[in-house]
This record gives C-alpha cells, sequence and structure tokens, in this order.
C-alpha cells in the first residue's frame, strides 16, 4: 500500500480577540468584550533549561517548566470600552481619563485563528489571567498617497491559574476533534462562577483521552 502523504499544518490570521475582566478569585467579573482591528497577536513562552556536567560531559538536561507567558497584541485601535477594561481607565462624556487610580486589570483573552489543512475548523487559543502595560502610541501625519497608519502594541504577562486541580497559563481549543466542545472550552477560559468551572471540569474529565487531532501533535505555540 503505498504511503499516504503527511498533511501541512500553517497558522494563518488572528480575529474574534475578546476580552474578559476578572474578579479576586479569577472568575468574569461583567461581560466579555470583543476588540476589532487586530493585525497581530504573539504568545511567547519563557522557560530555562541547564545542561548538568559530570563524567568529563554533559550529564542530564534540566527544564524550569514554564516561567511566565507574553502576549503581545498588534491593534489598529484600542477602543475605550477595552481600555477600560484592561487598563482601569475612565471614560466620561466622551472623555478618556487617565489618572493616580488607573491601573490595569486582571484579564483574560480568547481569540481564533486557523489551521490551513482544517480551513473549517478553527483553533482557539486562551490565556486564562494576565495584566497589561499601558501601550504607546504613534500617530502619523496623512502626506501624499494612500493613509498608512500605525497599530498600537499591547503587550501582556500571563500567570498561572488554578483549574482543577493543576495550575493552567493556556488553553488551546482544536475544533478539528470532534470531542471539542465550544461552550464548555469558553467556560475553562472565561468562567463565570464556580459552578461553570466544575461543570466544564467535569465535562473533559468524563471521557477517555482521545487520540491527538490533525495539526496538534505540537504543544504550546
Amino acid at each position: 500500500m503505498a504511503e499516504q502523504p503527511t498533511q501541512k499544518f500553517v497558522k494563518i490570521g488572528a480575529k474574534n480577540l475578546r476580552f474578559a475582566k476578572l474578579n479576586d478569585l479569577g472568575f468574569v467579573d461583567g461581560d466579555v468584550v470583543s476588540l476589532p482591528g487586530t493585525t497581530q497577536v504573539k504568545v511567547a513562552i519563557t522557560s530555562n533549561n541547564a545542561t548538568l556536567s559530570a563524567d568529563d560531559g554533559p550529564y542530564l538536561s534540566l527544564s524550569s517548566g514554564i516561567e511566565k507567558v507574553t502576549m503581545t497584541i498588534s491593534n489598529y485601535f484600542l477602543t475605550p470600552e477595552v481600555k477600560q477594561l484592561i487598563l482601569g481607565t475612565t471614560y466620561k462624556k466622551g472623555m478618556e481619563i487617565f489618572d493616580d487610580k488607573t491601573l490595569p486589570n486582571h484579564v483574560a483573552v480568547m481569540y481564533e485563528t486557523q489551521l490551513i489543512s482544517n480551513a473549517k475548523n478553527p483553533l482557539y487559543v486562551g490565556l486564562l489571567n494576565g495584566t497589561f502595560k499601558f501601550p504607546d502610541s504613534t500617530t502619523k501625519s496623512l502626506g501624499n498617497g494612500a493613509p498608512d497608519p500605525s497599530a498600537e502594541e499591547l503587550e501582556g504577562e500571563f500567570v498561572q491559574q488554578e483549574r482543577g486541580d493543576r495550575k493552567i497559563t493556556e488553553i488551546n481549543g482544536f475544533t478539528s476533534d470532534p470531542d471539542f466542545d465550544l461552550a464548555t472550552y469558553e467556560k475553562l477560559v472565561f468562567p463565570k462562577s464556580s459552578e461553570d468551572l466544575s461543570s466544564a471540569l467535569a465535562a473533559i474529565n468524563d471521557t477517555t483521552t482521545p487520540a491527538a487531532p490533525e495539526g496538534s501533535s505540537s504543544t504550546g505555540q
């Protein structure tokens, strides 16, 4: 029998970016807010490896595991609604106010990308608990020719969040897997209550571990 060609997967696109403010218990406080105009999302996982030497050579390699996760978002315009939720700004009567009480909130983030070989099955990426830095803003003169606006860059760092008996930073949702359920996934990333979280954990723990879906052979990003 001839060997079947291996499917090749490429992540393309970033859309449907959503944020949720979290309370002190890690549950969603208020509405989930969407941000259109995203040009790029970068997720960087930081870890350190160390190689021990013995017997006159390399002996053992050790890893620190995940130390932190950084998300960098490029977007053409951060709306006042999103900046209130993420950065803690105040918006009144058409005026956006940055003052001495303006502090970033803890938020969860979810967005959607596309696996090119699974065109009808997007990949969801969710980060569970982090804070963003105040962004820089660049505004260009119009000049001649077509407009060339600059995207604003928003950078945040995410920490591990308790989900059942483990601490998790990121959860990826492969819709190509027939066992995937979007409602359960959203409850894990954006839980509104302990009941939401408990039902989602019960749902994912109530099945045997299936084979990895196409395009999910590598972990993380």
